[in-house]
């Protein structure tokens, strides 16, 4: 079956030398970082961020680019390059995320002894800047870099970033200015409530109401989660077995299995809240989190209205999984059965969607032809929702 694929999660990918051109100053600063990063926990994989010797030159191969992963792939570094990798892969639209500006954010975040055992903690490379602040001018780069190559083609539209602030109205301000640069999709912090409430206070509703007036896809995506569970919880002898990478640094085992749950936290807030009820075209994307926990958090939410009849999502006129069809998107991981998932809920079958996470290891060497095998067996209007309708959603 030949389905051209919308990939509603992928990634730019530029190495730590490099930086600095695509993000100045603050680039620089990450860069440098990085080199330290390698000296302590040297990484030989092709994933390493501190590769100096390498540019984006690697010729597209039809075959190599679903093999080749990090900074040397095609196009990791030059988006100029990303529309002929698409046609390579036999993809038509794509949401690309960052890479740096999510280890920028997750450093910036980190208390002194997170920091002292990825980094070793030696800030000398921020000057004068704070941890917080150095994250703060890297995301304002990145975003000025996000918006510059979301111009490139209409097919790829590059995730701007907005961060939470306690003040709603900096966070509206900011997001009107994101949507006046040109930036499509954006991607929210799910670890912290926005504006300091709920994302369904009423507060927030203008941020909702320009996200939908303008057909903007928010995004929560993995790496803004680390701050919603107690880095503690992963604090034993059996989860020194860490996994390393700038999107998610210092992860293991126990952090992976919890990743959602922050996501989750944030979609029940959007759904029991009214929110999808106030803005019923807004559009929100959940990926690189998992897809296993959808159907049980949207049966849970069905649930909990008939036992709160008094509530006001109890008086809505659809029922929250409803919501969650309509106005939500999910990417599975490569090694999910979304198989079981389109057959258990059904009443979801529009939520689910290919992605290749290009070219983070994560997204494995055969995400296409894996998840074709799983999905194509439930029928060509499965395989359709998967690999391209329901991600139009996210990608109009």
């Amino acid at each position: 079956m030949n389905i051209l694929a919308h990939d509603v999660d992928a990634h730019e990918m530029i190495p730590g030398h490099l930086l600095e051109d695509a993000f100045g100053e603050p680039g620089r600063m990450l860069g440098e970082l990085f080199a330290v990063a390698d000296k302590l926990h040297p990484d030989p994989s092709a994933t390493n961020m501190h590769q100096p010797e390498v540019q984006d030159e690697m010729a597209i191969d039809p075959d190599s680019i679903w093999k080749v992963k990090g900074p040397p792939a095609p196009s990791a570094i030059d988006l100029g390059r990303r529309i002929e990798v698409m046609d390579a892969m036999g993809i038509d639209r794509q949401l690309v995320f960052p890479t740096a500006a999510i280890g920028a954010m997750v450093i910036g975040g980190m208390n002194d002894f997170a920091f002292a055992q990825r980094f070793g903690g030696d800030a000398s490379m921020f000057g004068d800047l704070s941890r917080a602040e150095f994250a703060d001018r890297f995301v304002d780069a990145y975003n000025q870099w996000a918006a510059k190559n979301t111009a490139i083609d209409n097919r790829i539209r590059v995730v701007g970033i907005l961060r939470t602030s306690q003040d709603a109205n900096e966070m509206i301000a900011k997001a009107k200015a994101m949507v006046e640069s040109g930036i499509r999709a954006v991607y929210l912090q799910a670890d912290v409530p926005p504006g300091g409430v709920s994302p369904a206070h009423s507060s927030l509703d203008p941020l909702w109401a320009l996200f939908e007036a303008n057909n903007i896809a928010v995004t929560l995506h993995i790496g803004t989660e680390f701050f919603f569970l107690d880095p503690r919880w992963c604090l034993a002898e059996t989860f020194n077995d860490l996994f390393q990478s700038p999107e998610i640094p210092n992860t293991n085992i126990q952090m992976f299995s919890t990743v959602h749950m922050a996501v989750e936290n944030y979609l029940s807030a959007l759904v029991l809240g009214g929110v999808f009820e106030r803005f019923p075209k807004l559009r929100v994307g959940l990926l690189e989190v998992g897809a296993y926990w959808v159907g049980p958090a949207a049966r849970r939410m069905d649930m909990y209205v008939k036992v709160f009849p008094g509530a006001a999502a109890a008086k809505f006129p659809m029922k929250p999984s409803e919501y969650v069809a309509r106005n939500v998107r999910v990417s599975p991981f490569n090694f999910e059965p979304v198989d079981r998932y389109f057959q258990d809920d059904p009443n979801l079958s529009d939520v689910f969607c290919f992605s290749t996470d290009y070219p983070h290891v994560e997204g494995t060497k055969d995400a296409m032809k894996n998840m074709m095998a799983k999905v194509e067996p439930l029928g060509e209007e499965i395989a359709l929702k998967f690999f391209r309708t329901n991600a139009e959603l996210l990608l109009p």
